[in-house]
């Protein structure tokens, strides 16, 4: 039994679940409803108190790219499936992997500062939309050459977490993409994905 504790609204979360139906690994999805919480307990014991988690059976595992792995390596041949970061070899996959993975974390921050805490706008806040702005001008600019190099027989989880982070735009909202065409020509086609329809952005209601 696999256990995911995230949330449905969550990018890291949902790079994960979209692995798992990409490699048909079975779970679970036990909800955070209280983000701002204090207690580990309440993601899946992690101290740094950081969304998602994984249980299997007696084992947990915290962070988005350590869940990747379990759940990769809970079917045989998993992992050998996926291209990860680390499997990167040329300068412009490395650093696509590494912009993606920026744009993930700094998209976070805007949220919470803009729309979650709504506070003021202030110079590190203007720094953080402008490397956020910057990293999807970039991606944009160059998606074409980066997916050329991608193995296409494999799971690429630089398009999961792509596609997680911009769809996340419309869910949360701090920016629009239309000025992108290439990244939202990508969501829209990945968007078609089987995982992709298994995993929309919802808010996770807590039951009555």
């Amino acid at each position: 039994m696999i256990e995911i504790i995230g949330r449905q609204g969550s990018h890291y979360t949902r790079m994960a679940r979209l692995l798992a139906h990409e490699l048909g690994v079975q779970y679970t999805l036990r909800p955070i409803y209280d983000l701002l919480s204090e207690d580990p307990a309440v993601f899946g014991g992690n101290p740094a108190l950081k969304l998602p988690a994984l249980r299997q059976d007696e084992t947990v595992v915290w962070g988005s790219q350590n869940v990747c792995r379990a759940l990769a390596r809970s079917v045989p041949g998993g992992e050998s499936r996926v291209f990860w970061a680390e499997d990167a070899r040329t300068p412009l996959l490395m650093n696509a992997h590494e912009i993606m993975a920026h744009t993930m974390a700094v998209q976070v921050e805007v949220v919470f500062h803009e729309v979650v805490s709504k506070r003021p706008a202030d110079t590190a806040s203007r720094k953080r939309r402008a490397s956020l702005v910057n990293c999807l001008v970039w991606l944009d600019a160059n998606l074409d050459a980066v997916q050329s190099e991608l193995p296409a027989a494999r799971i690429r989880m630089f398009e999961l977490g792509l596609f997680a982070v911009l769809e996340h735009f419309a869910f949360r909202n701090p920016m629009g993409l239309s000025a992108m065409p290439r990244l939202t020509g990508f969501m829209a086609a990945f968007g078609q994905r089987a995982s992709a329809q298994a995993t929309p952005y919802r808010v996770d209601t807590p039951p009555a």
